[in-house]
């Protein structure tokens, strides 16, 4: 059985009762990549009533009004547009939309502003807020909150050293009073605390003698505020959909790749996948010439001989040649721009590029494109060379020996080019939308294990696996047809 209900922490002795459902805010906010709005539903159906009322007690809607979009706002990648405090309060506000039974506060108000943590303690948490006819277990390192619990826990070395309501504990004077008792005067001596914050630690508390003593600092410096606001993010900044490029390959990326691998090798590649097609030509013809002498000399015998072997000999060098130039220029191309890659990725503004690019996105690039430079791309250009020379030399030898066949080839290159435009044409645009449709699967995954905890607590597993399923079948019907197409 699992303590918390979402699978975060096994029981080692003892039992535990969960009764009902559980929504969990975790101290890490969890923001997924979808709109304000859908991470506050996650998964339900919207109610206008109850969800104005979760925007309302979470403090947010002063935050829709400078959002581009409002609550249709989409948040990229680990909420890049929004605060940490921010993140926080719609992670409050997805759990107080659940209308769950028990719910699991991990020091939540940590990540805001004494002021708004307040507002959303009165109206969420505390013993008026809208959760209040709900069972509420609060992890909290801000002791002014603790008068008004209904029972406080004090662990010491992963146990309970101390249980009780705020008097009762101050009363007892042990570990929970002294600790208290040292805090306040910390905080009041240095000035580091509001005095709005410190005095509901005072009131009717056996501490104020005690603490009546404490020289103040000036007024001035009590009225600092103590609460700043929530860090400046970029609000214009959006999540940068992933463009699918369309149309014929630019001339410039051709280029691009040819300077990576190196013009010598290069032209050294084309030579050597020439010649051999050469050899392997000029051995088929030197063979039909050897044929036609059916009553040549021994000496004759031996030059056809010689001539057959060196050509086979030439042939087998060339291939030898033209595939260590493939292989080592593919490599070299492949590191190079994989070295250009990542000094682009180390040197992007952190605002501009990382702020708006998914993660997956980015795995995409130096996972499956790097694969396809290293792997794919060497055999694609052999095949090509392969393929192209087979079918001139095919075509040379015909036209040799059955010079009418050239009347022929006009018309079937014609339709011949008809047919591989539309093939390439289709086959270019499903490899594009294969690659596109990849990213968002490794982003999904890794947004799914950084939130696991919230998802399990959820019970919202279920949708996760489909929505993945989802993005796989969308990836892998791209990349069927892709496959489909080649044949």
């Amino acid at each position: 059985y699992r303590l918390d209900g979402g699978g975060e922490m096994n029981k080692v002795s003892g039992y535990v009762n969960a009764l009902g459902t559980i929504a969990y805010v975790s101290q890490q906010d969890w923001i997924q990549n979808a709109t304000i709005q859908e991470n506050v539903l996650f998964g339900r159906v919207l109610d206008e009533s109850m969800y104005n009322k979760v925007i309302d007690v979470c403090s947010l809607e002063q935050d829709f009004e400078t959002l581009p979009a409002g609550d249709q706002t989409k948040i990229g990648d680990k909420g890049i547009n929004l605060s940490g405090g921010q993140k926080q309060r719609i992670s409050i506000a997805r759990a107080i939309y659940s209308q769950a039974d028990v719910y699991l506060f991990d020091d939540p108000l940590s990540s805001v502003d004494s002021h708004v943590g307040k507002h959303i303690f009165e109206n969420v948490i505390g013993p008026n807020g809208i959760l209040k006819h709900t069972t509420r277990l609060f992890v909290t390192h801000n002791l002014a909150y603790l008068p008004q619990v209904d029972e406080i826990i004090v662990l010491k070395d992963g146990e309970i050293s101390e249980r009780g309501t705020y008097q009762e504990l101050l009363e007892q004077k042990q570990e929970f009073s002294e600790f208290l008792l040292q805090y306040l005067y910390k905080a009041v001596e240095s000035g580091n605390e509001a005095m709005d914050e410190v005095e509901p630690l005072l009131y009717n508390s056996p501490l104020s003698s005690e603490l009546s003593q404490i020289p103040l600092k000036s007024e001035q410096s009590n009225a600092e505020e103590v609460s700043k606001s929530e860090e400046k993010v970029n609000e214009d900044a959006q999540a940068d959909e992933e463009r699918i490029e369309e149309g014929n390959v630019k001339l410039s990326v051709f280029l691009f790749y040819f300077k990576a691998v190196g013009g010598t090798l290069c032209v050294a590649t084309i030579i050597f996948h020439v010649l051999c097609q050469v050899y392997s030509v000029g051995a088929s013809v030197w063979l039909s010439i050897w044929s036609s002498h059916e009553n040549a000399t021994l000496s004759e015998r031996d030059v056809y001989l010689g001539v057959y072997g060196g050509l086979g000999l030439g042939q087998v060098l060339s291939m030898f040649l033209a595939a260590v130039t493939l292989y080592i220029g593919c490599l070299n191309g492949s590191q190079t721009l994989h070295n250009i890659l990542l000094n682009k990725i180390l040197r992007a503004p952190t605002n501009t590029f990382f702020d708006i690019t998914p993660q997956g996105r980015i795995l995409n690039r130096f996972s499956k494109d790097i694969d396809v430079l290293d792997n794919t791309l060497p055999l694609v250009i052999k095949g090509w060379f392969n393929c192209v020379l087979s079918v001139l030399a095919i075509l040379f030898i015909v036209s040799y020996t059955t010079p009418i066949f050239m009347v022929v080839i006009l018309p079937i290159a014609i339709v011949y080019y008809f047919i591989q435009r539309f093939y390439i044409a289709t086959s270019r645009q499903l490899k594009r939308l294969e690659s596109v449709t990849r990213s968002p699967i490794y982003s999904h995954f890794g947004e799914s294990i950084a939130g696991a905890s919230t998802i399990r607590a959820y019970k919202e597993s279920k949708r996760f696996i489909k929505e993945s399923e989802s993005k796989v079948d969308c990836n892998q019907t791209c990349n069927f047809h892709s496959i489909i197409a080649e044949r």
